[in-house]
């Protein structure tokens, strides 16, 4: 966001404090305790509100609580929100679950549960299964908070996915908060994904653009992935401009990926800080007691700015040529009693890489030219009746064997699919000459009919991300002549769990990771044990629909 004068900004705060004072003091506590009353809250936006039951917005397609409209014209008004649309109230609660919530609107602002608070405290409640798509300002709890608290919120197993727009280069997209001004967000969790496309900024998983807003007791754990040309990446936030504290945060758990070309990312948050000078009201940000726990970072090239707890303190050219002092000079933040400790990640990583290469000894053949032979199409039936219908699953059990018996990949792919969203099929087979590929812990070797095509040694790299969708190891051999076989990328399947295994082999690291770009798109190799039994082939005929088909119908719902 841009910077808002701190003269204008203090006096917005204290006026918007005695306000909620007096109106919690004055007003009738209303009960919520129904989908249908969450949502008339919009009908009374200024109401103190009592959560008394849990709900579940499943199906629902929910509308915000207060949009972001600006209050006036001016470029410090435009981040004031209008007291006529934002939620000014008071929202307790109670320890309440509000489940199910679903979001897709990839040009909107400020979406969430609520969509833009001003001088609001809303809190002690927790929300699970979320996921929210928006251009900007986007978040599972708060999409804006301004002069607001946000307190004692849990999120669990939430997404928040942005889109392009006009103003991507501000971004702010956040589990608990997307954007926030002039506020504390204290004591809240969140698991959550945050994903962004190309060139936009802003994020982390518990809140993403923060100004002058205070962090607190919070814990963060999940993934931030990015695209290119993105900044202000971090565990728990994206920015901290300006804030008064960061105090007892802790990011652990967490893996941020980035595209080529981004900057400012940090364990903790991508970039802080203000100025020691008290006339410019932007205070020197303190980070105490924090802590990045098993964060991993994922960068590429030409990244800058990477640090273990922050990132960068802000500074941008355009804004220095521009504004002049201070802004002509890196923000700046202090670090007291903060620690990073990623050690235990990598220890933790490369036990389970080696245990992987353990549990999936055996001999594999291409997955689904076995499974989708005619002897069992009554299997794959079965779970398309239970979803759809007996005259429907005929046509959708073909569509979810067609969708993975796809014969291209790399250009040719990209060539008719383009980017997927009109529809693709996946090359699901073995190439590059090989029809049958063993694994012998850290030995593996490939064959065709008979006779072996490659055997190499590998030894784990790191953890790789395909497209940030999917989470799996790297290994490498040393062996100069590996050529294509050089890597192995391999997910966390093997036949004791999912009945199967899914990785990928190549020569390019960096295009291993690609999902629908580069020599490798549209591909990913599924394998099945070449001794597999009846058991087992029903079974992971059952397990690739049921998975399926239960995300096509989230995404519906989403939709």
């Amino acid at each position: 966001m841009k910077k808002l004068t701190c003269m204008l900004l203090v006096v917005v705060m204290m006026t918007g404090a005695m306000a909620l004072a007096e109106s919690s003091a004055s007003a009738d506590v209303i009960e919520i305790a129904t989908a249908e009353e969450l949502a008339a809250i919009n009908g009374n936006l200024s109401g103190n509100y009592v959560l008394t039951a849990d709900i579940d917005l499943a199906g629902a397609e929910w509308t915000p609580i207060g949009a972001y409209a600006p209050s006036g014209e001016s470029e410090e008004e435009q981040e004031i929100p209008s007291g006529e649309t934002a939620f000014t109230g008071t929202f307790d609660g109670q320890g309440h679950t509000i489940s199910n919530l679903a979001i897709n609107r990839p040009e909107a602002w400020a979406q969430g549960l609520f969509g833009c608070i001003a001088n609001a405290r809303v809190g002690n409640f927790t929300v699970e299964n979320a996921a929210v798509d928006a251009q900007l300002m986007g978040s599972d709890v708060v999409g804006y908070a301004y002069c607001s608290t946000v307190t004692g919120v849990t999120l669990v197993n939430g997404k928040v996915t942005a889109h392009a727009g006009e103003m991507s280069a501000e971004g702010m997209y956040g589990g608990i908060v997307g954007a926030g001004m002039g506020s504390m967000i204290e004591n809240c969790f969140a698991q959550a994904d945050i994903v962004l496309p190309d060139g936009t900024a802003n994020a982390g998983i518990i809140g993403g653009g923060l100004e002058m807003t205070s962090v607190v007791g919070c814990n963060a754990t999940g993934t931030v992935t990015a695209g290119s040309g993105c900044y202000g990446l971090g565990g728990v936030s994206g920015c901290g401009f300006a804030a008064e504290q960061f105090t007892d945060c802790t990011a652990e758990n967490v893996t941020i990926t980035a595209g080529d070309s981004c900057f400012w990312i940090g364990g903790i948050t991508g970039y802080a800080g203000g100025y020691a000078d008290e006339q410019y009201g932007m205070p020197v940000t303190v980070f105490t007691n924090c802590a990045a726990r098993n964060v991993t970072v994922n960068a590429g090239e030409n990244a800058e700015g990477v640090g273990d707890i922050v990132g960068s303190g802000f500074y941008n050219e355009e804004v220095a040529a521009a504004n002049g002092a201070p802004f002509d000079q890196p923000t700046r933040y202090e670090l007291v009693d903060c620690v990073a400790d990623n050690d235990g990640a990598e220890a933790d990583g490369a036990a389970a890489a080696a245990q992987l290469l353990e549990d999936v000894k055996g001999t594999y053949v291409a997955l689904f030219p076995v499974i989708t032979a005619p002897e069992y199409d009554q299997i794959w039936l079965d779970p398309c009746i239970e979803a759809v219908g007996e005259e429907a699953a005929p046509d959708v059990a073909e569509a979810l064997k067609s969708a993975c018996s796809g014969t291209i990949y790399g250009q040719e792919a990209i060539d008719a699919f383009g980017d997927g969203s009109n529809g693709a099929q996946f090359d699901c087979l073995f190439i590059n000459g090989v029809d049958r590929i063993t694994f012998d812990g850290a030995v593996i070797t490939g064959t065709f009919e008979g006779e072996e095509v490659f055997s190499h040694e590998y030894a784990y790299v790191g953890p790789l991300s395909l497209a940030g969708m999917m989470e799996g190891y790297l290994y490498e051999t040393a062996d100069e002549d590996a050529g294509e076989f050089r890597y192995f990328y391999m997910m966390p399947d093997t036949p004791a769990t999912t009945y199967h295994l899914e990785f990928r082999y190549g020569s390019d690291a960096d295009a291993l990771a690609q999902y629908n770009e580069g020599p490798y798109a549209y591909w990913l190799a599924a394998g099945f044990p070449e001794d597999a039994d009846e058991e087992m082939i029903s079974s992971v005929i059952t397990l690739f629909c049921e998975e399926n088909l239960a995300e096509a119908d989230g995404e519906q719902q989403a939709a």
